[in-house]
């Protein structure tokens, strides 16, 4: 019993340190857990496989919920939060940066339970639907890219949605297939460029300001709370579930499924299906018997396989991890835009950019600066012909298409 009372409390202290890496991995742009990997993985033959695996999770979620601090105070995005940029920037114009935030709180908490019942429920079917699926991918990611673009109203919308997606898709298919990218990080340029340094330099022209926040009560109804939670729990499942299909691509199809397009229904759902997906992901091994994320995928290499147990203690690390990110997030929110009202905006969106470059220079070198620059062009582009910003996710839908067309080799 003793014994049992010590590796629980040595899990827990793990836990918590993995809890305090994913804080500062959600608040540095460019930092992310995946990059943190290799490092993490040979700690499991010093510590122990389970001691380490919880770390990592616990570092996952964490960094989900404190992510979206950066991605709507700062402008500066992680894949899973880039569409909250554009969102999170108009309610923090309008001095409700802290509501923003709150939402994604609700949002991921109140997916973390109906995505856990989820998979609760239907773990023993997952393996053969996903083997089912494999071969009609190509079908969905073409219906995907014809539902953002006849979702608009009217022609030139029409029109420049289409225009939106196929050169941010060209942009994707040149950049991630290049000799000189790295796959590991060339993520975090073509992002940064496409919905961070362009809506940063859009508003900084703009002569934009952040205005005090005084704002932190919600104005999204309880209806449209729960219809965005339910939403995003099915989304993140999808997303975790078939391969090709991104966190945001998911949030604008299932955001037009279920008629809610305002900012506020947009961050819960974002949130929701960012730790559906998470709790799916960290569970692909073995519900699918395929990892489904870079921490799955470390899981897979230090436990060699999961059992029904492994799936049960990791469920509560994901739990306690969502308790402490959000506990953590709304601490920090409260007290980041103190900071920032007393600075200048346009200082501070060119510092935040450079911040950007710099660590696009760091982890990707001169090629991620071009590539970077090159998403940003695109991104104000965008804004100058009034596409949804959504429609830049065709840098990572195209490509995949391609990939699930079988026209890799043609590139």
């Amino acid at each position: 019993m003793a014994a049992l009372l010590v590796i629980m409390l040595e899990l827990l202290l793990f836990a918590i340190l993995g809890a305090a890496i994913g804080v500062v991995t959600g608040l540095v742009p460019g930092m992310h857990v995946n990059n943190l990997l290799p490092i993490l993985i040979p700690l499991s033959l010093m510590f122990g496989p389970y001691q380490v695996v919880v770390m990592i999770v616990s570092m996952s979620v964490v960094q989900i919920f404190v992510g979206f601090i950066p991605s709507i105070f700062l402008g500066a995005p992680e894949a899973d939060s880039s569409l909250s940029t554009l969102p999170g920037h108009q309610l923090l114009q309008e001095g409700r940066g802290l509501e923003a935030i709150k939402l994604t709180v609700v949002g991921g908490l109140g997916a973390l339970l109906v995505s856990l019942t989820i998979v609760y429920l239907l773990s023993p079917y997952f393996r053969d639907l996903y083997e089912m699926s494999r071969p009609y991918i190509a079908y969905i990611l073409l219906g995907i890219v014809g539902f953002l673009v006849v979702g608009q109203s009217g022609f030139k919308k029409k029109l420049a949605s289409l225009v939106m997606i196929l050169l941010s898709g060209i942009f994707g298919l040149a950049a991630l297939n290049s000799p000189y990218s790295n796959q590991q990080t060339i993520l975090f340029p073509v992002l940064s460029g496409l919905f961070g340094i362009s809506i940063l330099l859009v508003s900084s022209m703009k002569g934009s300001k952040i205005p005090d926040q005084t704002g932190d009560s919600f104005l999204c109804s309880r209806q449209n709370l729960i219809k965005s939670i339910a939403l995003g729990s099915v989304a993140g499942i999808c997303v975790g579930f078939l391969p090709a299909i991104g966190v945001s691509q998911a949030a604008v199809i299932f955001q037009g499924i279920g008629s809610l397009s305002d900012a506020r229904s947009f961050l819960v759902s974002l949130s929701g299906i960012n730790v559906a997906n998470e709790v799916f992901s960290l569970n692909s091994v073995y519900l699918i018997g395929n990892p489904r994320s870079g921490s799955s995928v470390a899981m897979e290499e230090i436990m060699g396989g999961l059992k029904a147990a492994d799936v049960a203690l990791f469920s509560g690390v994901i739990i306690f991890s969502c308790g402490i990110g959000a506990l953590a997030t709304v601490f920090l929110a409260r007290r980041v835009p103190k900071i920032l009202c007393k600075l200048n905006y346009r200082t501070l969106s060119l510092s935040v950019c450079a911040l950007m470059l710099g660590m696009v220079l760091f982890t990707s070198g001169a090629y991620g600066i071009l590539v970077a620059l090159s998403g940003a062009s695109i991104g104000i582009l965008c804004d100058r012909l009034g596409a949804r910003k959504s429609d830049c996710m065709g840098v990572l839908l195209v490509p995949s298409l391609f990939f699930f067309l079988g026209l890799g080799p043609v590139l």
